[in-house]
């Protein structure tokens, strides 16, 4: 795990990457601009996918010795 995150960080950061993008979505199809809605999911999902790959998962080491 990388040492500038803490476990905390990245799981608020996991919760509100899921939450987020869901609600803001939501809100703007309700609003009537469905393709913004759709960016912004899109957008916010994989931002969060990176950042959490980025914390979590870069430091991970899968390959074969």
């Amino acid at each position: 795990m990388s040492e500038r995150y803490s476990r905390w960080t990245l799981a608020t950061l996991a919760v509100v990457g899921i939450l987020g993008p869901g609600i803001a979505h939501y809100y703007l199809n309700r609003a009537g601009y469905p393709l913004v809605a759709d960016v912004v999911f899109v957008a916010g999902y994989l931002g969060v996918a990176f950042l959490l790959w980025h914390g979590w998962l870069r430091h991970v080491d899968i390959g074969a010795n």
